[in-house]
């Protein structure tokens, strides 16, 4: 394949040319994540590994060469001169023509295909391989980038292409487009061509994700509660969307479970009260040894017996939802009532009420509901793609169906550690101060996660940033005919300005419109009548 003029390494295992060999470098270990480059071939980690990969492209016995100064054209390797060269050099697969012709790996070309009367000003490029004035003109050379047919072997591995957007690319650190200047022959060319500048400006950058959003209770605050025993239903006190506080009845049944408790709970008090004068009894008589000593134990053992009946008596009270001063009050009123109450556990609203007079309830079904609606949840579905940028205690706006403009503030409290296997995004919990109540509970909406807040960040309009070929750039004027392009790191798209991470610092003027033409420039080095020119700039 040759050697890739443009890039200093055989055109095989150019990584600029070729995005698909990434893989295969990455799976050989060989490849410089700072830079974009295989190690082997990263200059700024391992500087003069290019001049090995040039002595590669060094004239040999095996390549025919010509005289470093051909007599017609003053170039090596003159495809004029010397045809046999266009095959050695190979096919250059980043311009789709053969290598040795190849005017954008080789600028000592130009003036050889200008003597020959083949150049497009209009495009800087031979007419020979200007596609926009003659679609056709590449169509010869398909067939010598055409590989030869091979025996069809299984390979040791695929390499398969992933696409990177290139306003995430990396500066490359090879690229030397931010030593060079694009001069117009005058300034009023700039009016001409239509070139407007916008300042570099530093503001207030908020990332912010969306994501669709449900609306919950808070289940802290938000109880079902059932009868704890069977009954029927006799007294309804509140009704649905009433406020209630913490301990007031909703509801009252009629227990059989509860008055056999509350006997239970009197006959074991009477025990123990019966068997406490028995023992006292037998005790004084063994004294006076009118009783025996064993008389004076069964007396005992039956005192604790008793006692041990009262307390879980008691405590079967206590588990049917009585107080400890309603289990005394019982005790010492002889009450026996199956009345039944269904209390509130804490103040909030009642949202639900399934209860009728008349019906049976059971401790398996809840018949009312209560929640505390002042403050309430929002559940997001976050995509696993973008779950690292969520993290606890991030400012959450939520704007429900429906709204018109309106938002509530929120904080996330709560990250989920499994993927939903439904959905295949991750549950996301964010809490909102609900004080006013409209917010509502299964209602739907877009919550908007603010995962970064930056004062001071630097804004560039998307207008001035163009992809010259390895790098985005922008094109600062610095006078009226001399623009300077700035190779950028771009960070988050704002929707009308990309973050800047490196290149600029705020306060450049940018060409925003007309910045095409400058890149245009850039790369061909010369366009149109002399209108432009670039320079190389020395260090």
């Amino acid at each position: 394949m040759g050697f890739c003029g443009e890039h200093g390494v055989p055109e095989a295992v150019c990584t600029n040319c070729r995005a698909d060999l990434e893989a295969v470098f990455r799976a050989e270990g060989d490849w410089c994540g700072g830079h974009g480059l295989p190690e082997s071939q990263c200059e700024a980690c391992n500087p003069g590994v290019r001049d090995a990969w040039r002595s590669m492209a060094a004239p040999s016995a095996a390549t025919p060469q010509v005289a470093a100064a051909c007599t017609e054209h003053a170039v090596e390797n003159c495809p004029f001169c010397s045809p046999t060269v266009i095959e050695a050099m190979g096919f250059c697969a980043g311009h789709g023509v053969p290598e040795a012709v190849c005017t954008q790996c080789r600028s000592d070309l130009e003036g050889v295909f200008r003597s020959e009367g083949d150049w497009c000003d209009e495009h800087g490029l031979p007419e020979s391989q200007c596609v926009t004035c003659n679609p056709a003109a590449l169509d010869a050379y398909e067939s010598a980038s055409a590989a030869p047919e091979t025996k069809a072997t299984e390979p040791d591995f695929a390499v398969s292409t992933v696409d990177t957007p290139r306003v995430r690319a990396l500066p490359s650190p090879t690229c030397t487009t931010d030593s060079s200047v694009v001069r117009l022959s005058t300034a009023s060319v700039a009016d001409r061509v239509g070139v407007r500048v916008e300042e570099v400006r530093r503001g207030k950058l908020r990332r912010v994700l969306e994501a669709p959003a449900t609306v919950a209770y808070d289940s802290r605050f938000h109880a079902r509660l059932a009868p704890r025993a069977p009954g029927t239903i006799v007294e309804v006190r509140r009704n649905l969307g009433d406020e209630v506080d913490a301990g007031d009845v909703l509801i009252v049944l009629e227990s059989a479970a509860l008055g056999a408790a509350k006997s239970e709970l009197l006959q074991a008090a009477a025990r123990v009260g019966l068997w406490e004068k028995t023992s006292q009894r037998e005790g004084a008589l063994l004294e006076k040894g009118l009783s025996t000593e064993r008389d004076s134990l069964e007396a005992e053992t039956q005192l604790v017996e008793s006692r041990i009946a009262l307390a879980a008596a008691e405590q079967r009270l206590a588990n049917l939802g009585l107080t400890s001063d309603q289990i005394v009050a019982v005790k010492e009123r002889a009450e026996a009532s199956s009345l039944l109450s269904i209390t509130a556990p804490f103040s909030g609203v009642v949202v639900r009420l399934d209860a009728v007079l008349g019906e049976r309830a059971s401790p398996e079904t809840s018949i009312v509901r209560v929640a505390d609606t002042s403050r309430m949840w929002g559940i997001v579905d976050v995509d696993q793609a973008d779950i690292r940028l969520v993290e606890r205690g991030q400012p959450v706006l939520l704007a429900v169906e429906g709204w018109t403009g309106d938002t509530l503030d929120g904080r996330v409290t709560w990250l989920s550690s499994e993927v939903d296997p439904r959905t295949r995004t991750i549950k996301v919990r964010a809490e909102f101060a609900n004080p006013e109540g409209i917010l509502r509970a299964q209602s739907f909406g877009t919550a908007r996660i603010v995962t970064r807040d930056d004062a001071d960040a630097v804004l560039v309009p998307k207008g001035a940033v163009q992809w010259e070929g390895c790098c985005n750039v922008a094109f600062e004027r610095v006078s009226p005919t001399e623009f300077l392009p700035r190779k950028l790191r771009l960070g988050y798209d704002t929707g009308d300005d990309y973050e800047v991470l490196s290149g600029l610092s705020g306060g450049e003027s940018v060409v925003t419109q007309g910045s095409f033409i400058l890149k245009t420039e850039l790369q061909k080095g010369s366009i149109g009548a002399g209108c432009c020119e670039v320079d190389h700039l020395s260090e």
